[in-house]
């Protein structure tokens, strides 16, 4: 992703259970994205400085990295 240009994730849930039903991060958007088994959810947000974001279920179990770059 690139600092200041706007994104849309598109989230396709195949199959989430327990804490998984939810992704979060929070340094990127302020909302908690809900996943529905057999449907795509979609979070807008523009990325504002450079860097390596991480993000995770709403509990924090399942984790990735997002970078932005200049």
């Amino acid at each position: 992703m690139k600092a200041g240009v706007p994104v849309r994730w598109e989230i396709e849930d195949v199959g989430t259970s327990g804490c998984t039903n939810a992704i979060i991060s929070r340094n990127l958007f302020p909302q908690r994205v809900e996943l529905t088994r057999g449907n795509t959810s979609v979070v807008e947000f523009t990325p504002q400085l450079p860097g390596q974001y991480k993000f995770s279920c709403w509990m924090g179990h399942y984790t990735g990295i997002i970078e932005v770059v200049n």
